[in-house]
């Protein structure tokens, strides 16, 4: 069985009330004292039971993350970011992962408030609908959107300035002399893919032309559709020398199927990712991609997590953190 307050009590010789005061660093009780209970806690493994203290505090130094797909490494290199500023904040995590299913996302939220987290920070699904609205808008707890956003809750958002990268990716393949783009979209559920059509699209807009519809495909975002995305577009015989892509993972699916397809990148085709993960760099060629500061995407969002915790009338401002092109192997 586990050590209680109650036995640090009877081998001490103190009040269960003078323990636990110790025991939560009372400078009321003598240096002795909190020396002799200390002591007897660490060689008893005494653990402090969380929910009894969070019950007894306003705050139970505990963030619900909610992230969207575990199997994209964008969201743990942004975790890594969550995790460093928690960690200096002495607040713990408990983490969870959508799959992009608004249902998970719905659940998810619920089992965190039944924790009572003090705060979440969530990567929402893009659903408009005035139900999932509410359960953010009804949250008495504060609650931020990092990468992403909800129509009229924008102001909950750390954004990476999703509709400037992807119109930097576009002006450049255009200026090149590219006439015929692939551009592998994201899922319309996702925030991110709204923000950077208008970039391709304001892109295209400035080197007056119109984007050709059927050179424009949707995926999730894996390594499996930008691979058979490629292979579909050349068996319906469609004729790109570049291809802009939602993300790196899709990304790399593109460059195998060019390599089976004997396409030379970027002498034939040039190839442009999205988020800059650190594994894109070791890419054979090495891909070119639009830089995202993921680190700093989730160190912003639980620093701002945390001062509204701490000061709860701090008004929201939507923060938009530059993004870049680094250019490297996939194209000229």
């Amino acid at each position: 069985m586990s050590t209680t307050l109650k036995d640090i009590a009877e081998i001490t010789g103190f009040s269960i009330n003078t323990v636990s005061r110790a025991l939560r660093g009372d400078k009321k009780i003598s240096e002795a004292t909190r020396g002799i209970i200390i002591h007897t806690a660490k060689e008893k493994e005494y653990i402090p039971n969380a929910l009894a203290s969070s019950m007894r505090s306003s705050h139970s130094k505990t963030i619900g993350v909610i992230t969207a797909d575990s199997s994209n490494p964008f969201f743990s290199e942004v975790s890594k970011g969550i995790v460093e500023m928690a960690d200096k904040e002495g607040y713990h995590l408990l983490l969870g992962s959508t799959e992009e299913s608004l249902k998970k996302e719905k659940e998810l939220v619920q089992i965190f408030l039944a924790r009572k987290v003090d705060g979440l920070i969530i990567m929402p699904v893009f659903e408009m609908s005035e139900e999932h609205l509410a359960q953010y808008r009804n949250l008495r707890i504060p609650f931020i959107f990092p990468g992403r956003y909800l129509p009229t809750l924008e102001n909950h958002s750390i954004l990476h300035s999703d509709y400037e990268g992807q119109k930097q990716v576009f002006d450049y393949l255009l200026d090149a002399g590219h006439k015929k783009i692939l551009y592998l979209k994201g899922p319309d559920k996702v925030s991110n893919t709204t923000e950077r059509i208008r970039g391709m699209e304001a892109s295209f807009s400035e080197h007056g032309i119109k984007p050709d519809e059927q050179y424009i495909l949707e995926v999730s975002g894996h390594i499996e559709e930008g691979y058979a995305s490629v292979n579909q577009a050349l068996n319906r015989g469609l004729d790109f020398t570049a291809i802009a892509c939602f993300n790196d993972m899709t990304a790399m699916g593109v460059l195998k199927s060019l390599s089976e397809n004997d396409l030379a990148v970027p002498a034939q085709i040039e190839v442009i990712g999205y988020d800059n993960l650190y594994l894109s760099q070791f890419l054979q060629p090495a891909l070119t991609t639009v830089d995202v500061p993921k680190f700093r995407l989730g160190y912003t969002a639980m620093e701002s997590l945390i001062a509204h915790i701490e000061d709860p009338s701090l008004p929201y401002i939507k923060q938009e953190i530059p993004t870049r092109l680094l250019y490297r192997e996939t194209t000229r």
